[in-house]
């Protein structure tokens, strides 16, 4: 899903981007998660995946956004990083 932002993800001004277009597709069913899926994605920034996530967290909730696991070195660091 996030391969369509680009292979490199890195800046807060294109984090806050993509995350209002993602917001403009998205309409998950009652219950349902977001899920961030970085296959294909080589690289992640701290800056650009908590603007995504806060961005998306404020809509649909903490529990209502998810990142699938992945063995992408960067998200993994990323999401340490910012705390998540």
């Amino acid at each position: 899903m996030l391969k369509q932002y680009g292979d490199i993800l890195t800046s807060r001004p294109a984090g806050r981007e993509a995350a209002l277009a993602m917001k403009a597709r998205l309409r998950p069913a009652a219950g349902k998660k977001i899920e961030l899926d970085f296959d294909g994605v080589l690289s992640v920034g701290p800056s650009w995946l908590d603007e995504v996530l806060r961005a998306l967290q404020a809509d649909y909730g903490r529990d209502g956004v998810i990142c699938l696991p992945t063995k992408n070195l960067s998200v993994i660091e990323s999401l340490k990083v910012i705390g998540r």
